[in-house]
């Protein structure tokens, strides 16, 4: 018989079995089954799933297709015995064509880089004395450019000069080329192979 009670202990609502079960070798383990169930019956009844989860906590890592007229047991035992490799997972990725779209231009006021000599006064530490002192430093400005041009009436008739900004363009958002529609196949998992983990007894 695969199945061996050794000992049992009720509860308050079930009853919990410790048992033997030869597979593989023999191995103790435990569950808990209804408190009206005969021990040996109910094990004996689920002899195959047991295995099943037997071998789901020796290959935790395991990813076992179901087998066309094969039991769950059956499948996972030809899964080992194909070298308990999970198969190599892939995934078609699509991405759609997009047309092309020209630069975005916009318009602004021109500046012009210059330098500036700023004094400021500052009080600062000379010799044991609090000194104030002027301090003249270079800063880099940027100036808003602009022209003249001359100025009319209504008449038509020139009247002076006036001063407007100098503008220019300038990039918003650059073209972007058309792409074309490209369907592709990536490996979202390697095939490997997935390691038996040791058995860890059920001790009493």
């Amino acid at each position: 018989m695969a199945i061996t009670i050794n000992s049992t202990r009720e509860n308050d609502n079930d009853q919990t079995v410790l048992f033997s079960i030869d597979y593989d070798g023999d191995k103790k383990w435990h569950g808990d089954i209804p408190k009206d169930a005969d021990p040996q019956e109910f094990l004996d009844a689920k002899e195959d799933t047991l295995k099943v989860e037997i071998l789901r906590k020796q290959y935790p890592e395991a990813d076992v297709p179901q087998l066309e007229d094969k039991t769950a047991l059956e499948s996972f035992e030809a899964w080992i015995a194909g070298g308990a490799k999970n198969a190599e997972i892939t995934k078609t990725i699509t991405t759609p064509a997009q047309p092309a779209v020209d630069a975005v231009l916009g318009e602004r006021q021109k500046t012009v880089e210059g330098e500036e000599e700023v004094t400021t006064t500052e009080i600062v530490e000379q010799d044991g004395k609090m000194v104030r002192k002027e301090v003249t430093k270079t800063v880099v400005t940027n100036t808003p450019e602009t022209k003249e041009v001359p100025l009319f009436d209504e008449a038509g008739e020139e009247i002076g000069t006036t001063t407007v900004p100098v503008m220019e363009s300038y990039e918003v958002s650059p073209a972007v080329k058309a792409v074309k529609k490209k369907t592709e196949t990536v490996v979202v998992r390697p095939e490997s192979v997935v390691e038996k983990t040791p058995w860890k007894d059920t001790v009493e």
